[in-house]
């Protein structure tokens, strides 16, 4: 529609009955594009730093037009859990991307003493969901999903209408919006139609007759569409959405597009990435990203889309973001080849267990212990005590040796160690610490491992027809076999000053059988009684040049985009303290020189949480200010001359969520004749913000806070379970999944306790069941991500509840 169009259907239109009429040539006006086959396939908005002055690019997106709003101060649906922004829509070529791929998270004593257990495994939840979204294909990264994204719906949002009757916010779905957010996403449907500019015309009536606007697109279709189509869109997943303008006169907004759909009975504000108000709203709950959301960060971080960036975040685009954790480039030189040996993983980890770090370097030469914790807990240990004893009715001499096990309960200091430079196959797999010149090596690694228990007696031969004095020989001997939750392989150590190896070659060695004796008995007679372990490792011999690195504190080119990104948690010292025990991220990015591609490794220790989750209470001045507070760091300092992006988004942010309890609005009500109190009371309240959990079942909602879920989270402090959380390994649907034994200590989890799941919190995938035990297992009959809680119940009645992942592919 031209501007002279506008302008005269503006003039003329002084009634709402014009207006409305106005409205309706929009709707036929999108409704013959439609007809026409102009359809985009996708919709989704890049977004990027709020302009510094008005002369900066992009300034002309100002409060006055719409951009920047703070919270309520302007929502296309109302309601008090609009999220405010933190961020305007960019240009096509113009958006910001993570750069790092993985981002790791914690919860401080603030959210978990007010959300307690459930409140984490909610927004875990979240977490899983958004990493899924990225990795659920063939190449486990955004590149590997089909063209149209027919993996993902169009819609996920859902109602649970007694979560809607009560007024219910659900605390895993809004983290789903502001993980998204994080990403790069703006709200798509808000910014289909959006303000450039506002001009008063001379001459005319007095505003809103008087203006005139500039109006433009900032939701995109950015795939490969034929040479005559834009790229951008007035679709968000399937609905078309035309626009009109509210022009306010005065106040901020002045003037703002607000979005309208097509057809009246479409479904909208359908994607993850739309401001919490518009979309998710009351008693709303979302199951997936949809198309959109996945479509939009597909482009963002696909490998074709190549940006000059810093590759290596130092930590001080920001206030207050130092010390979040800086990468450094990491460039290589190698040695002269030698031979290595492989080593027992089993027995590494089951000394580890029982001994003093201080003491293990002797044990295994080579190990850097990098941090350790320990704890007290009761266990059973079994002796076994042999007798002779004569056999009644027998020849003389004829003896039997009788092998009893004495059980005795003792307390024991169990150790939790990790290693510094000690390298499996769980890290081998994209770690800048292993070049891989042959691609088919690999460590072996299994999650359980086969003990063989082997009971021998020995004593004298005493059988006719033998020499005197007899000699031992034995006399009878019992095999049984067992498994026990300790992992087993192998694993190789980075030798002192390299920082990795460069495998050439590997030879495979025959079986080699390790045995660790329990215990023996022996008495006056001769006779010996022994019960052994035997466990069975396949050490392998490589041919290696160990590798020299160096750091470089960053590194600014053209990157490829990082294909995905995932979530991580990462506790707080005993989950409640202040200490964030450092973690190291290694990976690799691609750089653009010459024309030529380039694999540059990183290493990245983050020394606070890239996002942490904590909660606040949001009143101050008679102001109330919704649902979560958060921020974002936009790294503008590679941005093009004259242009607003593209850029990079770096640490540290922090989600602060509401935790002023259950608010309600309440105030004077017209009557017809005069304003009243006597309808000011509790009756006549609205319910303004509650925290809750649920989904598609019939069960009851979880509030926020409950007493059950802060006293889970207390018992959980003092309780270690293994294996950790959030998540387990990966499955294969129709192929038996391997068994997890999970085990716990501390308090008085041990050893009477039983495990059970938590009903109404997700459930495992089909095919598999928990044992009340703590075994995990099961052959999966489904495809999928799925989300879970055990309970770990003990003898006095206590409980805690851990959340876990699983996905299936």
């Amino acid at each position: 529609m031209s501007a002279a169009i506008q302008r005269a259907i503006t003039a003329c239109c002084s009634s709402v009955d014009e207006m409305n009429m106005l409205q309706s040539i929009k709707r036929f006006w999108w409704v013959a594009l439609l007809a026409a086959g102009i359809q985009p396939a996708f919709g989704f908005a890049l977004l990027g730093p709020i302009p510094r002055s008005p002369t900066a690019p992009d300034g002309w997106q100002t409060a006055a037009l719409g951009y920047a709003l703070p919270y309520t101060e302007f929502s296309f649906l109302g309601g008090p859990d609009d999220l405010g922004d933190i961020g305007d829509p960019k240009n096509i070529g113009e958006g910001y991307r993570r750069n790092t791929p993985v981002i790791f998270y914690a919860y401080d004593a603030n959210f978990l003493g007010y959300f307690g257990s459930n409140g984490v495994a909610a927004a875990d939840s979240a977490a899983a969901i958004v990493n899924f979204s990225m990795t659920n294909n063939s190449l486990g990264n955004l590149d590997g999903y089909s063209t149209g994204l027919s993996e993902f719906p169009s819609e996920s949002l859902h109602i649970n209408y007694e979560a809607q009757s009560l007024a219910l916010t659900d605390l895993k779905s809004v983290t789903m919006h502001l993980l998204v957010e994080q990403l790069g996403l703006a709200q798509p449907e808000r910014f289909v139609w959006t303000l450039a500019e506002r001009a008063t015309i001379t001459g005319l009536p007095p505003c809103p007759l008087n203006q005139e606007y500039l109006v433009l697109q900032r939701n995109y279709d950015i795939t490969d569409t034929p040479l005559n189509q834009l790229q951008y869109s007035s679709y968000v997943n399937d609905t078309l959405y035309t626009y009109f303008i509210e022009e306010f006169c005065t106040g901020t907004p002045i003037a703002v597009t607000v979005p309208l759909n097509v057809d009246p009975f479409a479904d909208v504000y359908t994607a993850v990435a739309a401001n919490n108000a518009d979309g998710l709203g009351i008693g709303g709950y979302y199951t997936t990203l949809t198309r959109d959301d996945v479509a939009g960060l597909r482009y963002l971080l696909r490998t074709n889309n190549i940006n000059w960036e810093t590759a290596a975040f130092i930590g001080t685009t920001a206030a207050g973001n130092s010390g979040a954790g800086a990468a450094n480039l990491i460039t290589t030189t190698t040695n002269s080849a030698i031979v290595i040996t492989s080593q027992d993983l089993h027995a590494l980890l089951q000394t580890a267990q029982t001994t003093p770090p201080a003491l293990l370097p002797g044990l295994f030469p080579g190990v850097v212990v990098a941090n350790s914790t320990s704890y007290f807990t009761n266990v059973l240990i079994t002796n076994f005590v042999s007798t002779i004893t004569s056999v009644n009715g027998a020849p003389f001499p004829s003896v039997q040796l009788v092998t009893v096990p004495v059980v005795t309960p003792a307390f024991v200091q169990v150790f939790v160690t990790s290693f510094a430079n000690v390298i499996t196959n769980g890290n081998l797999t994209n770690n800048p610490n292993i070049v891989l010149a042959k691609t088919n090596i690999s460590l072996n690694y299994f999650t359980n491992t086969v003990v063989q228990t082997v009971t021998t007696a020995l004593g004298a031969n005493t059988s006719p027809g033998q020499p005197y004095p007899p000699v031992n020989a034995q006399t009878n001997s019992t095999v049984s076999t067992a498994t026990v939750s300790v992992p087993s392989g192998e694993y190789l150590i980075l030798p002192p000053g390299a920082c990795g190896f460069n495998i050439l070659a590997e030879i495979t060695n025959p079986p080699v059988f390790t045995t660790n004796i329990i215990s023996s008995a022996t008495n006056s007679n001769g006779f010996v009684d022994t019960v052994a372990q035997v466990t069975s490792f396949t050490p392998h011999q490589f041919l290696v040049q160990p590798i020299n690195c160096t750091s470089t504190p960053f590194s600014t080119g053209l990157y490829e985009g990082i294909e995905k990104v995932q979530f991580v948690r990462a506790d707080f010292d005993s989950l409640l303290g202040q200490f964030f025990q450092p973690v190291t991220n290694n990976y690799t990015m691609t750089m653009i020189t010459n024309s030529q591609t380039v694999v540059q490794n990183f290493q990245r220790i983050a020394t606070a949480p890239d996002i942490l989750f904590s909660a606040s209470d949001f009143i101050a001045a008679n102001t109330f200010d919704g649902t979560v507070t958060r921020n974002v760091t936009f790294d503008q300092d590679n941005n093009l001359a004259g242009l607003a992006g593209p850029g990079t988004i770096n640490p540290r942010t922090t989600f602060s969520y509401n935790k002023v309890g259950d608010a309600f609005e309440n105030g004077f009500i017209f009557t017809g004749f005069l304003s009243t109190n006597l309808f000011v009371q509790e009756a006549s309240q609205i319910q303004v913000v509650q925290w809750a959990s649920f989904d598609f079942s019939t069960n009851d909602p979880v509030l926020y806070p409950n007493g059950s879920s802060i006293l889970n989270l207390e018992s959980q402090v003092l309780v270690q379970v293994s294996p950790p959380p959030p998540t387990l390994p990966d499955g294969t649907n129709g192929v038996p999944y391997a068994a997890i034994n999970f085990t716990a200590s501390g308090g008085a989890f041990s050893p009477s306790f039983t495990w059970t799941l938590v009903p109404g919190l997700g459930g495992l995938p089909p095919g598999l069941s928990l044992s009340g035990g703590g075994t995990l297992s099961g052959t999966p009959t489904q495809s999928g991500t799925f989300d879970f809680n055990i309970q770990l119940t003990d003898k006095l009645g206590r409980t805690v509840n851990w959340f876990y992942s699983i996905t299936i592919h």
